[in-house]
């Protein structure tokens, strides 16, 4: 028996060889999805220069104040604090800055994935050094770009089998707005301290946003009578709020308006998210969280950059898989994409990404105003075989456009036969064995 003090650390976890498969399926999958719908990998280092979480994360942050870990350094050579990474973003944007990112064609999409580390209290799906798979977009300001980080997270979640999927939203507004809105929230809360925790009561001072994220039960309690963010935000922030809500509803992603989120980080502007998978078998438990944070690469030094993104619980995720007895096929290269020319197209496109998913067919869809030869030039950056192309005519028609990307020959089907013909092609191609 090995002593005590040679275990592992608290709050960590041995991953061996008989799980490594479903962690291996998870992270392909993952990978695969978002190499699927534009985005390109990055690593950053486990550690980092403890100020860019200080600015970007935010002091008033419990993650600053109690869970971050510094690093003892032991020679006079280090000239700043380096902290172990507790979150992904912040990272990621700094590397964006340093390496010249701003001067890409943008936007510029994002993905990494590796472990974090924060001192919380070890529970159920929650680990001092926890895993994570995060995305981001930066030098988009549209709120095309937040349904896109949106879809994406969940894209992920239905490839993996998650039974139902709850996604809460909301808008913390800009530097213009949420000055008004503290005003009416420390209203809310100046005859109210004796009710809330010690905690609370220091941020009512310092940082009153953080209160409705507390998790302190009788905090809690309060904060759903708390006034509605959306009643202060500018015309700007309310505009861009609705145009994000629009783009769920136009593509049948369903949300709940949450007034209290706020998230735990302070770099969030405008739209936050959560998104929780629940079921008869599954405990209720946010799985995903992000949102807007379009001050945080000039909050570390660069230019101003509009950006969105999201960072996912990898090992909350693979509890939940091993809970529910959930087999997750293997992925592949990208195989079709799906090109939408015109308002009028978006239905017909619609019903031919729900028919090839459907089957496991790889396909890659996001509606899109750019003109046919700017999409058609980034279906070939994807390296897909098929264009499947929707105008006006073809829609109007219930004909689809089919273009050999391999071969630039194309012929006009009808949907129908369009779909057969793909599903010809791939269906038998990527049915592989499922892993466990």
């Amino acid at each position: 028996m090995i002593d005590k003090q040679f275990q592992k650390p608290r709050g960590t976890k041995d991953i061996l060889p008989n799980e490594q498969n479903r962690w291996r399926y998870f992270r392909d999958l993952s990978e695969k999805v978002l190499d699927g719908l534009g985005f390109n990998k990055i690593d950053t280092p486990l550690f980092e220069d403890k100020r860019i979480y200080d600015r970007g994360v935010g002091k008033g942050t419990d993650i600053i104040e109690k869970e971050i870990y510094l690093i003892e350094s032991f020679s006079d050579d280090d000239e700043y604090q380096l902290a172990l990474r507790p979150e992904g973003t912040a990272g990621v944007a700094r590397a964006y800055i340093e390496n010249g990112m701003s001067s890409w064609p943008q936007p510029v999409r994002l993905y990494y994935s590796g472990p974090m580390y924060r001192h919380e209290r070890p529970q159920k799906g929650r680990f001092r050094e926890h895993r994570q798979v995060g995305a981001e977009i930066f030098g988009d300001q549209s709120a095309k770009s937040d349904y896109l980080a949106i879809l994406s997270a969940i894209e992920i979640f239905k490839k993996l089998g998650f039974s139902s999927l709850n996604v809460a939203i909301n808008s913390i507004g800009c530097s213009e707005c949420r000055p008004k809105y503290l005003i009416k929230l420390k209203e809310f809360y100046a005859d109210k301290l004796t009710e809330v925790c010690s905690d609370c009561r220091r941020r009512f001072d310092t940082n009153p946003l953080r209160m409705l994220d507390c998790k302190n039960e009788s905090c809690q309690k309060l904060k759903s009578k708390t006034p509605q963010m959306v009643d202060s935000l500018c015309s700007e922030c309310r505009d861009h709020f609705q145009d994000v809500l629009q783009y769920l509803d136009d593509f049948g992603i369903k949300f709940n308006l949450d007034n209290t989120l706020v998230r735990g980080l302070d770099y969030y502007t405008k739209t936050v998210f959560e998104i929780s998978a629940s079921s008869d078998k599954e405990r209720k438990s946010t799985l995903c969280g992000g949102g807007r944070y379009d001050n945080l690469v000039a909050t570390l030094g660069g230019v101003k950059t509009p950006a969105v993104g999201w960072g996912m619980g990898a090992d909350r995720v693979v509890e939940l898989l091993v809970d529910n007895k959930i087999k997750i096929p293997k992925v592949h290269g990208i195989d079709v994409v799906i090109l939408e020319v015109g308002d009028t197209a978006k239905k017909v496109c619609r019903k031919l990404f729900d028919a090839f998913e459907k089957d496991d067919i790889n396909v890659f869809y996001i509606p899109s105003k750019d003109s046919l030869r700017a999409q058609l030039k980034m279906a070939a950056k994807l390296s897909a075989d098929f264009a499947l192309i929707v105008g006006q005519q073809e829609a109007l028609n219930g004909s689809v456009l089919v273009r050999d990307l391999k071969t630039s020959t194309q012929e006009d089907l009808s949907t129908v036969s369009a779909i057969e013909l793909i599903k010809e092609k791939y269906v038998k191609k990527n049915d592989c064995p499922t892993g466990s």
